[in-house]
């Protein structure tokens, strides 16, 4: 920390304690950022050409032997391709990784910086431990134009920074004549604005999260750096972590993303922002327009805008952000990323993608076709029940089905394994695939609904009708969720009672069919069952003795954020 700053323990108005730093942060700064330039791509290609061969011996063999109830049959082979499909898709996207040079900022040679801070009702504590993080980063203190824009208006915010070496700016009311966005991304316009008239020597911009400190004492060095270095990059954007609970149980670390995919995005330029973490060139920011407003929020389209006007994107393997808080009660889970689907398929259905090459298209659109593929469960289910009935959708009775379908499975298992190894992890325990791939899966199973609706609200909204946004959260609602649960529980419980039905009257499958109908409809009953299991996170730990349901609350109906500190 500059020794010229010293915080200030207390402000007009009351005395105002700092938030704790997040274990999770602490850890990573201590891990510090000496990545390794290099992957393991090796098993990643083989099991990669294993799922191609595998899958064009099995689709044949399955379209040939499709059952002839044809209202089972031709709905699941629709969807088993579709599947096959979306998997292929993401083999050839993620066949190639890249890893950045390291490239930092010397002592002495520092530009300055500006730091955009939006809040809107955030707790004082939480965003004066962000502002304190980025104070104590290794970058000199005059180096730094901090602006804390605070959308939320809050005069015991503007009363604990007085002393402290930050500008307070309070935007237009939202809805304003002259605001650009009524939403997080007319807060960030309004603050751009305050940098240029302020500061026209300024030519970086980060933008950090209200709740996002800093995981990396060298943040802007290695940032900064890999933008001064390349002219063409428009941002750099970093790892993204947040202070979860043991075990991450609902995966908001998002290590098979950002310790994998991005890599691979990396390799064509495909990165895009995720908020937080992320250095913006302003030439690129101001060419762009400034950060859209024409979706929910403003992180994947404002990549897309500087990519399809011939800028680079870069990922760089540091971790720049940590979520103080990460949502972990359901109707804040489906909230977050219900958001984010609407938002992804919303601008990959509607949005303008001229101008981007075909490689980054295809990472584009199969963000969009992950968030479709959970229309396929509609079909799946149905299919289980009805194979443990004894009405398989494929008619064969050998041992063929096994023969083609079990290598499939094999070969897209190790492939999973293969690209969902994290890297430069500093938990040894993560280092291990299975449990993180678990853990992907689960929560990819249980969201099926809420993705479901999201998806069908993006594409029949249309062009001109935006979804209307809401904050995320920031505190857990510890109740017993059951209704959120309400569509898993009941498939699960359907499945199993045909399941007892079938065996006591005898009508099940062929035992190759009953081997491969087991296997399928056991993992997604496994699989949604440990969703349904996260409806009551957190209430033992909290010692809650009675479990309380919780009305379920619409996204377009959820109340204003209202905290206060302390």
């Amino acid at each position: 920390m500059d020794p010229q700053w010293q915080r200030p323990g207390d402000s007009p108005g009351g005395i105002w304690e700092v938030g704790p730093s997040a274990p999770i942060a602490k850890a990573a700064r201590a891990f510090g950022d000496d990545y390794p330039m290099t992957t393991n791509q090796g098993s990643i290609r083989v099991t990669a050409a294993a799922v191609f061969l595998t899958c064009a011996v099995y689709v044949p063999w399955m379209l040939s032997s499709l059952d002839r109830r044809w209202w089972i049959s031709w709905p699941f082979a629709a969807a088993s391709c579709w599947s096959i499909l979306y998997a292929l898709l993401n083999v050839v996207n993620l066949w190639t990784r890249k890893v950045p040079v390291h490239r930092s900022v010397a002592r002495g040679q520092e530009p300055t910086v500006a730091v955009i801070i939006p809040t809107c009702g955030e707790p004082v504590p939480m965003i004066l431990r962000t502002i304190v993080s980025v104070l104590e980063q290794d970058w000199p203190l005059d180096k730094l134009f901090v602006v804390v824009s605070d959308d939320g208006h809050d005069p015991a915010l503007r009363r604990a920074l007085e002393r402290w070496p930050v500008h307070y700016f309070e935007p237009p009311d939202r809805w304003a004549a002259g605001r650009d966005g009524a939403a997080k991304a007319g807060n960030l316009n309004a603050a751009v604005d305050y940098v240029v008239a302020n500061r026209l020597d300024i030519e970086w911009i980060e933008t950090r999260d209200a709740d996002d400190e800093l995981g990396s004492n060298a943040f802007l060095r290695e940032v900064i750096g890999q933008l001064v270095a390349d002219p063409g990059l428009a941002f750099v954007q970093t790892i993204k972590e947040a202070q979860v609970s043991a075990g991450d149980p609902f995966n908001n670390r998002e290590s098979m993303f950002y310790r994998g995919q991005m890599l691979a995005r990396n390799a064509h330029n495909a990165a895009f922002p995720c908020g937080s973490g992320l250095v913006w060139r302003r030439d690129a920011l101001l060419d762009i327009g400034g950060f859209p407003t024409w979706n929910l929020v403003e992180d994947l389209q404002s990549g897309v805008e500087a990519l399809r006007r011939g800028w680079r994107s870069l990922y760089l393997p540091i971790v720049g952000a940590v979520g103080q808080i990460a949502p972990e009660d359901l109707p804040n889970f489906y909230k977050q990323r219900g958001t984010w689907a609407i938002d992804t398929v919303r601008l990959m259905t509607w949005g303008n993608l001229r101008g981007l090459s075909w490689r980054q298209r295809a990472f584009f659109q199969a963000m969009r076709a992950d968030y479709l593929d959970a229309f396929t469960v509609v079909v799946y289910l149905p299919s289980v029940a009805v194979a443990m009935w004894g009405y398989p959708p494929m008619d064969n009775r050998g041992w063929g089905y096994l023969l083609c379908f079990v290598p499939m499975v094999v070969a897209t298992e190790l492939w999973l394994l293969a690209v969902n190894r994290p890297f430069f992890d500093r938990r040894s325990k993560q280092r291990n695939p299975y449990g993180q791939l678990w853990r992907h899966r689960v929560m990819r199973a249980g969201m099926a609904p809420v993705f479901q609706r999201a998806s069908l609200k993006a594409i029949l909204g249309g062009r001109t009708h935006k979804p209307v946004y809401v904050v995320t959260r920031k505190e857990h609602d510890l109740r017993w969720h059951w209704r959120y649960t309400l569509a898993q529980s009941t498939g699960v419980l359907a499945v199993a009672i045909i399941a007892v039905l079938a065996l006591a009257q005898r009508r099940l499958p062929d035992p190759a069919q009953l081997v491969v109908t087991l296997y399928w409809g056991g993992l997604n009953m496994v699989l949604l069952s440990a969703f349904i299991s996260r409806g009551w996170h957190g209430l033992s730990r909290a010692g809650r003795a009675l479990l309380v349901p919780a009305p379920p609350v619409l996204e377009d109906e959820a109340a204003p954020l209202t905290l206060t500190p302390g």
